[in-house]
């Protein structure tokens, strides 16, 4: 049985009432006072979420029509050189990388080139990826496929810490993911997996004959013109960057990872790099779907059914993209950073949190800030 899909993020009723209470609110005389008292609380959740998780440096952006426009700045881009977060820093943005991929799978399908519906045993044979005359590209991209993760596979882990310069090709990593049983039949139920945006990233390349970088680029990069955005090929960082760091043995000690892991071993699931504007720029683009068609839009947020959380936060998921009180968008974890990127089409706020440490001992770090934040707001 499929699971049934549904909207539910914030409904036109809600979004009026929130409009409407905005509103008498920046009418008010004491709205700078307000204003002033929430930014506080802001600051002071950043300075929390840092101080709890030994964060070094933090980057936070908050940009609203109603509230106004806030860059936050905590801490250390480089613990070696003492060098303070700065606004342009780069960082490895993890699994935002997946609103990417599957925004130019779903304009593929704009286009025509494949249907939501369809089966990917177009591609796939049934010993390449068992259950393939079933799954869908609609399940790959809402994660109801089923199939397993393969970065929780304890042999991609010990490969990945032992001889993290190996450059994976993404069959390696769906072998390893269908070498497990699926978590349900397809459609009937909703579990995170990196296998499924490494799969919609082999589909773009087998319909289109150009790599997933390539795509990206030219489909998404160079129209929005996002200048410091980019999917990297070996393990450096270009051009300015804040460090990325995970915790040491001693308390309060710190490692630098920043260019330790090749990022093939995330691949489309979540290599690319970015900085604070460009997810600014590329999340309203994408969470009111301006690359889009308006219908292909709205199946994008047709939400998988089901009570379901992500590391312990209450979400929805729509085709690569994440509903959270009542934003668009998509948290990004990996080794040494914790992101979070998301966007309100009803009230026009954004915002990006960059932290470069992770993991930590609270998992998806960024977004927990950020649903403090929305909270807040």
């Amino acid at each position: 049985m499929s699971v049934i899909k549904k909207r539910f993020c914030l409904t036109p009723v809600i979004a009026a009432a929130f409009m409407a209470v905005a509103v008498l609110i920046t009418a008010s005389c004491s709205d700078s006072v307000d204003n002033d008292a929430m930014w506080k609380r802001i600051e002071r959740a950043v300075e929390t979420t840092m101080a709890e998780s030994g964060i070094p440096g933090a980057l936070v952006g908050v940009w609203s029509p109603l509230k106004g426009d806030r860059i936050i700045m905590k801490g250390k881009a480089d613990i070696s050189t003492g060098r303070d977060m700065a606004q342009g820093d780069r960082v490895r943005i993890a699994s935002i990388t997946k609103t990417f991929v599957v925004t130019i799978i779903l304009e593929l399908a704009d286009k025509g080139d494949l249907h939501l519906e369809q089966t990917i045993d177009r591609w796939f044979s049934e010993t390449e990826i068992p259950g393939a005359q079933v799954i869908t590209v609609r399940e790959l991209c809402d994660m109801t496929s089923g199939i397993f993760n393969y970065s929780d596979d304890e042999t991609f882990r010990k490969i990945y810490t032992e001889d993290p310069n190996k450059v994976w090709a993404p069959h390696e990593l769906v072998k390893l993911a269908v070498a497990h049983p699926s978590y349900f039949t397809p459609g009937t139920g909703w579990h995170y997996s990196n296998t499924n945006t490494i799969i919609i990233g082999m589909i773009i390349e087998k319909i289109t004959g150009k790599t997933v970088e390539e795509e990206i680029k030219e489909r998404i990069i160079d129209r929005l013109n996002l200048t410091n955005t980019y999917y990297p090929q070996g393990t450096n960082i270009e051009g300015m960057h804040s460090r990325g760091y995970v915790a040491g043995e001693a308390e309060g000690e710190v490692i630098d990872v920043t260019e330790m892991f090749n990022p093939s071993g995330m691949g489309a699931s979540g290599a690319l790099i970015s900085n604070l504007e460009d997810l600014k720029t590329w999340m309203i683009a994408c969470a009111e779907g301006r690359l889009l068609s308006a219908s292909m839009q709205e199946e994008r947020t047709l939400y998988a059914a089901g009570d379901y959380e992500y590391a312990g936060e209450r979400i929805h998921y729509g085709l690569g993209i994440m509903c959270a009180q009542g934003f668009l968008g998509h948290p990004g974890d990996g080794i040494g950073n914790t992101n979070a990127a998301f966007h309100s089409p009803e009230n026009g706020t954004t915002v990006v949190i960059l932290l470069n440490k992770a993991p930590n001992p609270q998992d998806v770090t960024a977004l927990t800030l950020f649903m403090d934040i929305a909270q807040i707001m």
